[in-house]
């Protein structure tokens, strides 16, 4: 069934006015000539009720004149339109028994109006007919309304009222619209040449300022776009978004997007759900949706190659000769009569034998050393130099000489690899070490030192508590003990590395490296830390490496042995013995981004033009 559009059938230049002739002389066409002037000027203001009184009045006292019955007929049409219009507005608001009562008085009025008989299978339904009750199961949530508008270009070049011009351009598409009060009918332009009615119908709402309801998908509601108009006729859609793999922050972060940017009346976040319950117009929440799915594409995705290399060297020198250090000066006759007497029962077989003549105290400490029977401790047993003669016959033993010509040197490296993938503007973090338990503080009981239970540290201790091992003794060591706090500090390295994808498809890494290690001293039984921190941020082209080198530790040790004055003097260096050690420790880190996957790749996304409110 087609319907003809609730427009306004009034133009106001239409109405031409043919005046009775002046001479006549009929007091009731004069009348009737002023009542339909009234008429005029009441149209002219918009005040239809009582231009259609007054062309009544004209029609009623000048029956003859078709122009006074043409112009009633007029005004009792548009009133009828202007009803039917209302009870449209009134059925989009939910008001079933206003929009059928206006249908019943503009029936009452006009008959036989064709838009009358579009209305009529609702002015015959029984209002008193309760509704059906359907069960839950039976209810179901339709899709927002759409327009099916014709297929085809057309070409306008308007220039009338806005209400003509919105009747022209929709007609055109096979659109009846239902044009509201509030819709100026200012005068408009419109000059396209083969548009589409998505086109067209965007000019149109621009030209004349209004908005666009459907009703149907053939027809549509037309008013001024204003705030109170949208809220009052605009339907709204529910929808509920899921976010899964976002945290808490997104998610709240979608909300506002969709409260702040779009405008969205209703919008319910529930972050247990991972969920965002929107309630909006139709082209709001689908401008939303295109924007969601842009942003809910997943980041960019990162890998990087990440290698670790320690390298230790030790290096030491023992290089010179060693002089003696010590000397010994003694008296060798004085010697000689100490070792003899220490060795009386040796020196009697000595003479008895004829090795050696009584008196002659060289020759039998020669017997006793070369018997072998006694001990090496006797400073005589060793080598040494004598001087001087009689009884100042002096000896003198010096350590031996030591020529030293040794080097050792040794090399270490530790290699690890590590590969991981990181999304965009996320940090990964590297570990590698232990966890050092450190004490931080402790408890202990300062109660009394003796226990005084009844029953227990007195009289009255069964022997059944004895046999489980709670005695006095026990009980009191508890009172005692000692309840540490640890707290686990991890040392070694700790890597962080959080890679960010420039404009140009560079990479951008922020690194922070941390290397914590025991300095070997302790404060109140507490170990000292000893802490290296290095922070950078460097861009790369994907596939390039960037490099950070720490010394991790350095030490070098020297000990110099000589003859003093004498190693100092030039030409004697070489009587100095040299032995130098250097150990060190060097870190290195070889990073390398790789782009795996580039989520975003046009610089921007979708654009959406949203309705001005």
């Amino acid at each position: 069934m087609i319907r003809r559009p609730l427009t306004s059938l009034l133009v106001l230049t239409v109405l031409a006015v043919t005046l009775p002739c002046a001479h006549a002389k009929d007091n009731n066409a004069d009348a009737a000539r002023k009542q339909y002037l009234a008429g005029a000027k009441a149209l002219e203001k918009k005040d239809y009720l009582t231009a259609e009184a007054d062309f009544t009045k004209a029609a009623g006292l000048e029956p003859a004149n078709p122009q006074y019955q043409a112009a009633r007929e007029l005004m009792v049409g548009h009133r009828a339109t202007s009803l039917i219009e209302a009870s449209e507005k009134a059925r989009i608001l939910g008001h079933s028994e206003e929009a059928r009562s206006d249908l019943l008085l503009a029936y009452h009025l006009d008959p036989k109006n064709p838009m009358i008989a579009q209305h009529m299978d609702e002015i015959t339904a029984d209002a008193t007919q309760p509704e059906p009750q359907l069960h839950p199961q039976d209810e179901s949530a339709g899709p927002p309304v759409e327009l099916v508008p014709e297929t085809g270009m057309h070409s306008f070049h308007l220039r009338t009222s806005g209400g003509e011009l919105i009747k022209q351009v929709l007609s055109a598409y096979g659109i009846t619209p239902t044009i509201d009060s509030s819709v100026s009918n200012g005068l408009a332009r419109m000059d396209v040449t083969d548009v589409s009615f998505k086109d067209a119908a965007r000019m149109v709402r621009m030209v004349t300022d209004t908005f666009f309801v459907p009703l149907d998908p053939k027809r549509v509601l037309v008013a001024k776009d204003t705030k109170q108009n949208r809220d009052k006729y605009q339907r709204l859609a529910y929808e509920t978004v899921y976010f899964p793999g976002l945290d808490n922050k997104e998610i709240t972060d979608m909300g506002i997007i969709a409260h702040n940017v779009f405008s969205a009346p209703r919008a319910t976040i529930s972050a247990a759900n991972s969920t965002l319950s929107i309630r909006a117009p139709q082209p709001e929440l689908a401008a939303l949706n295109g924007t969601l799915a842009e942003m809910l594409d997943g980041h960019s995705v990162i890998q990087l190659d990440v290698r670790l290399y320690q390298i230790a060297k030790t290096k030491a020198r023992n290089i010179g000769v060693q002089l003696p250090q010590q000397s010994t000066i003694f008296n060798i006759p004085s010697e000689l009569r100490s070792f003899i007497s220490q060795n009386q029962s040796l020196v009697q077989q000595i003479i008895s034998s004829g090795l050696a003549r009584p008196g002659d105290l060289g020759a039998i400490a020669l017997a006793l050393l070369a018997s072998g029977q006694v001990g090496g401790s006797s400073i005589l047993s060793q080598p040494f130099a004598y001087f001087g003669g009689g009884l100042t016959l002096t000896g003198i033993t010096t350590s031996g000489i030591t020529g030293n010509l040794a080097f050792n040197s040794s090399e270490s490296h530790v290699i690890d690899n590590v590969t991981m993938r990181v999304q965009d503007q996320d940090e990964a973090t590297i570990k590698a070490g232990e966890r050092y338990p450190i004490m931080t503080s402790s408890y202990s009981s300062f109660g009394g030192s003796s226990l005084g239970i009844p029953g227990l540290s007195s009289a009255g201790l069964s022997s059944q508590l004895a046999a489980l091992g709670i005695n006095p003794a026990a009980l009191q060591s508890s009172l005692s003990q000692t309840i540490p706090q640890v707290q686990y500090q991890d040392l070694g390295l700790s890597l962080k590395v959080k890679p960010s994808i420039q404009k140009n498809r560079t990479v951008t890494l922020n690194i922070a490296l941390k290397i914590t290690s025991l300095a070997g001293q302790s404060l109140n039984n507490i170990p000292i830390l000893s802490s290296q921190e290095y922070t950078a941020i460097t861009t790369l082209d994907q596939g390039a490496s960037a490099m950070v080198v720490s010394a991790l530790s350095k030490q070098d040790s020297q000990a110099v042995s000589g003859v003093p004055g004498l190693s100092e003097l030039p030409g004697f260096q070489s009587t100095t013995n040299k032995q130098t050690q250097t150990n060190f420790s060097n870190l290195v880190i070889v990073i390398t981004p790789h782009i795996i996957r580039l989520a975003h790749k046009q610089d921007a996304g979708k654009m959406f033009i949203l309705p001005v409110h």
